[in-house]
């Protein structure tokens, strides 16, 4: 994925389509992509992100109704680790734990790298990956 962000603009359809809808590595039953336009705050997720959240793919994402979703410690330290890679344009990997939409708890591992236009961060991307398995057997 890192090539086809250093070939594209951001704010290109194509490379979001690209992005979105690329198919996951195939290692946990519920893996999918995300990102974070940092201009507004607007997510984009695949189909396995809005599975794993509970959630209805049809319905728009709104960033602080899903942060509400996070379990106070995972959602400090998400935002923790999302400032400090948008200040240093890095990347992160995380283990949270979330509180789905119809109220079941899951663990997910998150990771996030930034997208960069002109040395300023513009977006956050990454992976979302349910594994409630791993962290509860």
């Amino acid at each position: 994925m890192r090539s086809l962000i250093q070939q594209a603009d951001p704010g290109d359809r194509a490379w979001r389509q690209a992005t979105l809808s690329a198919e996951p590595e195939r290692t946990a039953d519920c893996a999918g992509r995300w990102q974070c336009d940092l201009s507004d705050g607007s997510l984009s997720w695949s189909p396995p992100v809005f599975a794993l959240f509970g959630l209805d793919p049809a319905c728009p994402i709104d960033r602080r109704a899903a942060l509400e979703m996070y379990e106070p410690e995972s959602r400090l330290l998400m935002e923790r680790l999302r400032a400090q890679a948008i200040d240093e344009r890095g990347s992160f990997t995380m283990e949270a734990q979330i509180r789905r939409a119809d109220g079941a708890l899951r663990w997910m591992r998150l990771t996030a790298d930034v997208v960069c236009r002109g040395g300023r961060a513009t977006h956050l991307y990454g992976m979302k990956q349910d594994i409630t398995p791993e962290m509860t057997g």
